[in-house]
């Protein structure tokens, strides 16, 4: 394995989130860390798990899993479940926009100070893009998104699931006049909270024609598989996620910073 390479350490980006209710039943759904900046000069940053409200709303106990590291690499398959505090996670959301965050720094410190080193990687602002590279991408963008569809990932390895698609509405686009935007891609229960890329490797197209290099751009955090709901029928998923922008994610992100600085 090539821990060095853009795609392999995208996989290290993302949790699994598990929620119990006080019923006793639990539902499942992804997580990521973004790394808002404090200082860039001094390389201080304030790390962040992210997800979306509905995941971890009117749970009484909130778990992830970390991988365990050494040397500045993953040890495949060993892993840490831990309780995260779920009066915080809720306490820090938005609402109208269906986000989440949660402080990991204190957490990590403390795995840290018990020997339990611990390997993940984080998205930060030198990905998300500026409203004059939003405004440059095509109305059709290939896109794809990582996470854990009704809870499902490579449990030995602790692999999350990568599953790619297209923009069914343009990104510049506010979809119905929100900060969303909608995808075409297998998007399942379990996947709220996947952090959306485009990714491209080797070239990708631009209106200049094509381009050679790679390009990574954090779109934003997928919030909902979109269902039918004819009267009288059954749901069924149309195989569309809406994708909460970047932009409306960075501004919730800098709103409540305020409280962990």
């Amino acid at each position: 394995m090539n821990i060095n390479t853009v795609s392999t350490q995208l996989l290290y980006t993302t949790f699994p989130i598990w929620a119990e209710r006080d019923n006793g039943q639990f539902s499942s759904g992804t997580g990521f860390i973004y790394n808002h900046p404090v200082d860039i000069e001094k390389n201080s940053y304030i790390p962040l798990l992210m997800t979306n409200y509905h995941v971890i709303k009117d749970a009484k106990k909130i778990f992830t899993e970390f991988v365990r590291g050494e040397d500045g690499k993953p040890l495949i398959g060993n892993k840490i479940r831990i309780e995260l505090n779920a009066k915080l996670f809720q306490e820090n959301h938005d609402l109208t926009n269906d986000l989440a965050a949660h402080p990991i720094a204190p957490i990590v410190n403390s795995l840290t100070k018990a020997n339990y080193n611990v390997f993940y990687r984080s998205i930060d602002t030198k990905l998300i893009p500026t409203d004059e590279v939003i405004n440059k991408l095509s109305a059709i963008e290939e896109i794809l998104f990582i996470g854990y569809p009704s809870g499902l990932y490579d449990q030995k390895n602790s692999y999350p699931i990568v599953r790619k698609g297209i923009t069914a509405t343009p990104i510049w686009n506010n979809f119905d006049g929100e900060q969303k935007f909608l995808i075409d891609a297998g998007v399942y229960p379990g996947s709220s909270g996947s952090p959306v890329f485009i990714y491209n490797q080797g070239s990708y197209g631009t209106e200049e024609g094509i381009t050679i290099g790679t390009r990574l751009i954090f779109l934003g955090i997928l919030s909902e598989s979109i269902l039918s709901t004819k009267e009288n029928k059954p749901d069924y998923f149309l195989g569309l996620g809406s994708v909460i922008n970047s932009k409306c994610f960075s501004g919730f992100v800098t709103s409540i910073v305020k409280k962990f600085q």
